[in-house]
């Protein structure tokens, strides 16, 4: 009976050691899960008034929801190694009076181009990383809180 107390977290312990290093291990708690395939989805973070998303363009096409919960707040999607020749992206919202837009589009070398309206397409003459930049357009009236959704191909 005190074998049994003894030897099920000894082997619960052994269970948990990493054989193969070449795989991904997450630790949770005092569990360890391993990860067979790589993460996919659009990476958040949020820096001060900027909501970024990160997606690697062999996503693409993909729809990202978002809000915007103040004034100030832009949204920056953040598209990596692109090869293809154009990236088209569509902003929808539920009210059409929404004061939302593509205000740039950032390429590779830096180089920006821009403001557009909620269309964009754009010949990609460069491999690599490019943003999309949202936000509110300082020339027209209406409020830019609240949900929208950006679809990108």
């Amino acid at each position: 009976m005190v074998l049994k107390y003894i030897l099920i977290p000894f082997i619960g312990f052994i269970g948990c050691v990493n054989s193969n290093p070449k795989k991904s291990v997450a630790n949770v708690g005092n569990i360890e899960m391993k990860i067979s395939q790589p993460r996919r989805g659009a990476f958040r973070t949020v820096e001060g008034n900027k909501i970024i998303r990160t997606v690697d363009a062999s996503q693409l096409p993909l729809n990202i929801g978002e809000e915007f919960t103040n004034e100030n707040q832009q949204f920056v999607l953040v598209i990596k190694n692109v090869k293809k020749s154009s990236i088209s992206a569509r902003i929808s919202t539920n009210d059409k009076a929404r004061n939302i837009r593509i205000n740039q589009i950032i390429m590779p070398n830096n180089l920006t181009d821009g403001p557009f309206s909620n269309n964009l397409n754009y010949k990609t003459s460069k491999k690599g990383t490019y943003k999309i930049v949202i936000g509110k357009n300082l020339m027209a009236d209406g409020q830019l809180t609240g949900n929208f959704s950006v679809s990108v191909e």
